[in-house]
């Protein structure tokens, strides 16, 4: 690349006004920005890529669209202009801008979140409008409002087409999670696994101490609904732990967990499941003056619902009225429930009353975070079950703790707060405040 060439290419860049075009618009230099770009996007693919993520040589074809909306855009950059100018020059201007684009789009999304990095990718669309009306300004003495108009509507028309088709050119693929491990895959294994969960529920109640009948005491249940992310199989097992060093409750749990590695060791979480577990609980239980710690951690949405998923296996989702009807069937009376999920606050409503605390990572209308399969804890499980409940004097104190403590981070990380969200029936606020006293003792 000639001096004269680079010079003439950072002044586009930087939006100032450049001299003719021709000189530069030369067959070795447009080749030599093609590969410019196309280098830029696989080395960021790369670097965007999980580190197990394995080579896939049919990726190549999906950068067919991008390559065809390059194309388009410069052939649109061209023709539509008055006075038109030649095609090259328009492929000038679409690739010399390429290489940044895609440069500064990944720099936001590694470093930016929230609406830090909507405010950048704002930013970085109106620095792409006025490099082409800078552009063409230079190359045709004169604005192009029809062209850059045309231009916009090319891109949100990928835009669409990429998010209809599910296109994401990539020349890299993550494994599936549970792809390794999912011993579900085969019908004849699934059917086995469902039909033998009865046995195994029955196994866990027996191995359950029922209550000795001297002072109330806490059983705990936990519910890790999807098993292709061992983030929630991880949690309800520290929720187990720490329930059990602040309650003794060690020799009275029973969990039920989804976890791709694991389909041997706990019964699987399903709503008949935790139905038929907590019937089962019951009977070890003084249903009038017992505890039940129920602890649920799996990704929720907007229905109220959580997601309950393992492999192959046909699962039914947790919903607030099946939720509802599983606790009332039980005849428990006393129940603490700790929702660790997106949205788990939609679930209040359905379950309040006064003999029950409720605890959910987030409001009815919010998302909570740090539920990926590369963590061990959610952004929720490390501040309440951690962090807040081991030390905590109460039930209510480890909330406003956790609460404090989420709110902060979701500060420093610029994002949407969850608003974790708590209800204390007034029956079972007394009845805690007892509990938490004497372990305090």
């Amino acid at each position: 690349m000639k001096f004269h060439d680079l010079r003439v290419l950072l002044r586009l860049l930087t939006l100032q006004r450049t001299d003719s075009l021709d000189p530069v618009s030369s067959d070795p230099l447009l080749a030599g920005l093609g590969i410019a770009s196309l280098a830029v996007w696989a080395l960021l693919d790369r670097l965007g890529a999980p580190e197990d993520a394995r080579f896939a040589l049919y990726g190549i074809v999906g950068i067919g669209l991008p390559i065809l909306l390059a194309l388009l855009l410069a052939l649109a950059l061209a023709r539509i202009p008055r006075p038109r100018v030649p095609y090259r020059h328009g492929l000038l201007i679409v690739l010399a801008v390429v290489p940044f684009l895609e440069l500064a789009a990944a720099l936001i999304d590694r470093f930016l979140t929230g609406d830090s990095a909507a405010a950048a990718q704002v930013l970085l669309m109106l620095y792409a409008v006025l490099y082409v009306s800078r552009a063409l300004r230079s190359t045709t003495g004169a604005a192009q409002p029809r062209a850059l108009l045309i231009g916009l509507v090319l891109l949100l028309g990928y835009g669409w087409l990429a998010d209809a088709a599910y296109i994401s050119p990539s020349l890299w693929v993550a494994p599936e999670a549970g792809d390794d491990r999912d011993d579900t895959a085969s019908p004849a294994v699934a059917e086995s696994l469902l039909f033998e969960q009865q046995s195994r529920l029955d196994d866990a109640l027996d191995d359950v101490a029922p209550s000795d009948g001297s002072v109330p005491q806490v059983f705990f249940v936990g519910f890790a609904g999807v098993a292709e992310q061992k983030v929630f199989a991880e949690e309800i097992q520290l929720a187990a732990r720490v329930v059990a060093n602040r309650y003794d409750s060690a020799s009275r749990q029973l969990l039920l967990i989804n976890d791709r590695r694991d389909h041997e060791t706990h019964p699987l979480a399903t709503v008949s499941g935790l139905t038929y577990a907590l019937q089962g609980l019951a009977q070890k239980m003084d249903p009038d003056r017992d505890i039940l710690f129920l602890s649920l951690s799996s990704h929720g949405s907007s229905d109220p619902e959580l997601a309950v998923s393992n492999g192959s296996l046909p699962l039914e989702q947790v919903t607030a009225e099946n939720l509802s009807a599983a606790l009332r069937d039980s005849g428990i009376k006393w129940r603490v429930i700790i929702i660790s999920a997106c949205y788990a606050g939609g679930f209040i409503g359905a379950l309040k009353d006064e003999h029950t605390a409720i605890i959910a990572a987030a409001d009815s209308d919010r998302t909570s975070f740090g539920c990926s399969d590369d963590r061990d804890l959610t952004y929720f499980g490390e501040a309440f079950y951690r962090d807040a409940l081991p030390t905590a004097d109460s039930l209510r104190q480890a909330f406003g703790l956790a609460s404090l403590e989420i709110s902060k981070r979701e500060q420093q990380e610029d994002v949407t707060p969850s608003k974790p969200q708590a209800f204390f029936g007034s029956e079972i606020d007394r009845v805690l405040l007892t509990l938490d006293a004497a372990h305090h003792r």
